[in-house]
C-alpha cells in the first residue's frame, strides 16, 4: 500500500497520507476501505494528504473516481473532505474532482498547504493540529 489510513476518533476525522505513487485503482480501493472499516460512521470528515507521495492520474481517472465516490456518498452523509495537494497537477485534478462531485452531500475542498487549510473542517482545531494528533 502506498498510503496510511488513521481514524482520529476524538476529532471525528479520518486521515489518509500517501507515501508513494498512488493510482486510480488504489484510490478506488481506499474509498471502499474507508466505508467498509469497522470504525467508519456517517459524518466523519476526511483529510487526504498527498504531500508524501505522487499521483499518476489522468482526467479520465478523475471522472471515474468522482462517479465511484457517488456510490458511497450516502454513507458519508453531510460532511467535508479536505485534500492537501502536493503539486500543481494534483491541485488541478483535485479541483476537477470537486467540480464533478459538486452534487454530492460531501463538500470537498483542496488546499496547496496545511497553513492555507486552517480550520476549514470547522472541528475547532486547525489542520496542523489534526495532523499532529493523528500519528502515521
Amino acid at each position: 500500500m502506498s498510503h496510511t489510513l488513521r481514524f482520529n476518533h476524538s476529532l471525528g476525522v479520518i486521515v489518509v497520507r500517501t507515501n508513494d505513487i498512488v493510482d486510480v485503482n488504489e484510490l478506488r480501493a481506499t474509498f471502499d476501505e474507508l466505508v467498509d472499516h469497522s470504525d467508519f460512521k456517517e459524518g466523519l470528515c476526511l483529510v487526504v494528504d498527498f504531500r508524501g507521495g505522487e499521483t499518476v492520474l489522468s482526467a479520465d481517472d478523475v471522472r471515474h473516481l468522482a462517479q465511484y465516490a457517488e456510490h458511497t456518498d450516502a454513507r458519508w452523509g453531510q460532511t467535508k473532505w479536505l485534500i492537501i495537494a502536493s503539486d500543481d497537477l494534483t491541485y488541478g485534478l483535485s479541483r476537477m474532482f470537486i467540480t464533478l462531485a459538486e452534487r454530492q452531500q460531501v463538500t470537498t475542498h483542496v488546499f496547496r498547504n496545511v497553513t492555507e487549510a486552517g480550520d476549514w473542517l470547522d472541528l475547532g482545531i486547525n489542520l496542523r493540529g489534526i495532523l499532529a494528533s493523528t500519528p502515521e
